[in-house]
């Protein structure tokens, strides 16, 4: 990567702020791999994304990134509604609603997209970087009924 053109993420901050600048809006293009970049290449690193079961390490992460990205086009973000956010000198938290749109699976039409999302992040030696997303859709209180397995 271009270091000119590279995100900085020298600081918890500044790598959640890279994430919401380059990660959602690339991705909402149909484009994961700038999100991706902003993931880290540890074994430990994990994804729960809207579409599929938990995937552990960098490949797995990049492989399900990509299958959900295939899935939008000529999307936008936007909202982001910080719920909180917090940091230690290594480990790093945010959650946050993100509010997008995008066409969906083929879809001729744009439709709104709300996700609840939170993700970790970890200093690591060349920046921080995300260890940890986790997105689903729950926005409204459900019954606990819903958690049964069918």
């Amino acid at each position: 990567m271009n270091t000119l053109n590279a995100p900085d993420t020298q600081t918890f901050d500044s790598a959640v702020e890279a994430f919401r600048a380059r990660g959602l809006p690339s991705f909402l293009q149909g484009d994961h791999l700038a999100g991706v970049a902003l993931f880290s290449a540890a074994d430990d690193v994990t994804l729960a994304n809207p579409i599929g079961p938990p995937v552990r390490g960098l490949a797995a992460v990049n492989q399900a990134a990509a299958m959900a990205a295939a899935q939008t086009a000529d999307g936008s973000l936007r909202e982001i509604e910080e719920v909180c956010r917090y940091s230690t000198p290594d480990l790093g938290y945010v959650v946050q609603i993100e509010r997008a749109q995008a066409k969906l699976g083929g879809a001729d039409e744009v439709s709104p997209i709300s996700l609840r999302v939170t993700m970790i992040f970890r200093r690591e030696d060349d920046g921080w970087k995300v260890v940890h997303r986790h997105a689903d859709p729950i926005m409204a209180p459900r019954p606990i009924t819903t958690v049964v397995e069918s």
